[in-house]
């Protein structure tokens, strides 16, 4: 199969699959595969596909960016999430002959401890529940600048009792150039193996495109996501700001095309003063309209972050506000155990 060929199928999944699916919200489940894997994720917003030096932890959403060039690196991050929830990823590339490199990789989350009752009340004990997702994927080289890259999940979700498994895979397609890098995304195409209670849910599928340019002469970067993109209507009324007048009368927010726009951007920027050394910043305008308060919005969708490159280790952190009360933590580390970390082969 030539190397046009393979983008023309690819495309054909990603089409095929658009069209027929389209959830978004509280319809799907195993909703924790859509949580940032990365702190640099994290500081930009929440969702950037196109590539960040040294980091493999972004071959968790976009497996075109797996090159022999990672071989031999580790990516481990901890998340300390909205109350007493934390996840967290461990990734590892590969390199194999016939496919240059395999990534392999977990994601792992933790829901807490829940206190158990019964019908009426009375308290029966405690209970726990977690979410897994063990990932392997490859990329193809299609020309200089061009990648196409596959990955497959298998899932597996314990709800107190109640026990899942699915399966999913991502297909991504990746540009990229001396300044300017771009991604397109189709996340969670699959299925449940098993179902909770014999109800069979959606996966949460989505299709994404990311792009960052690089400045000429300023070492800034900018960033801009356009996520969800197979719901083109994907505003909805925030009860949060309501509007009541002296008699009781709700007044609901008035939901315009520009909010369907808005709410599929994400939009960040780096800049590195100092080669070894980044700061980053992020906002994500679905997160500021759909968990923001009338009067205090703009704190909830923002993010920020920083990164620091060490001769055999880098250290990213990144904070992502949520809602005025519920933020998170991120915390990631990339370790080198090759010789020349800073060669990186792009096949």
């Amino acid at each position: 199969m030539s190397n046009l060929s393979r983008v023309r199928f690819f495309m054909f999944l990603v089409l095929h699959h658009f069209i027929v699916h389209a959830q978004i919200g509280g319809t799907a489940t195993y909703r924790f595969l859509n949580l940032s894997p990365s702190p640099v994720q994290t500081a930009l917003g929440g969702k950037q596909f196109v590539a960040m030096p040294y980091d493999i932890l972004q071959n968790f959403n976009n497996p075109a960016l797996i090159s022999s060039g990672q071989s031999r690196q580790v990516g481990f991050n901890y998340t300390s999430y909205i109350t007493d929830i934390n996840y967290g990823q461990l990734g590892y590339v590969w390199k194999v002959p016939k496919i240059r490199a395999l990534f392999t990789g977990i994601t792992y989350l933790n829901y807490g401890r829940f206190v158990a009752a019964d019908e009426a009340g009375e308290i029966t004990g405690h209970f726990t529940a977690s979410e897994t997702a063990l990932q392997t994927g490859f990329a193809y080289p299609v020309s200089r600048r061009w990648r196409a890259g596959m990955s497959v999940k298998f899932i597996i979700s314990q709800l107190e009792r109640f026990r899942s498994t699915g399966i999913a895979f991502d297909l991504a397609l990746n540009y990229s150039s001396e300044f300017k890098n771009a991604a397109l995304v189709v996340r969670n195409i699959g299925t449940q193996l098993t179902t909770y209670n014999g109800t069979r849910e959606a996966l949460p599928f989505e299709v994404a495109f990311s792009y960052a340019q690089l400045l000429q002469h300023a070492p800034l970067r900018f960033f801009i996501t356009l996520e969800n993109l197979q719901v083109p209507a994907i505003a909805f009324v925030n009860t949060a700001r309501n509007q009541v007048d002296p008699d009781g009368n709700v007044t609901e927010e008035n939901i315009r095309f520009y909010h369907h726009v808005f709410r599929h951007i994400i939009t960040g920027a780096e800049i590195f003063p100092r080669k070894r050394f980044r700061l980053r910043i992020g906002f994500n305008f679905r997160r500021s309209a759909e968990l923001g308060l009338q009067d205090v919005n703009f704190s909830s969708g923002l993010a920020y972050g920083f990164g620091l490159r060490l001769n055999k280790f880098s250290l990213d952190y990144g904070y992502g506000q949520y809602h005025f009360a519920g933020h998170a933590h991120h915390i990631g580390i990339s370790i080198f155990l090759k010789k020349n970390p800073e060669k990186n082969e792009e096949n």
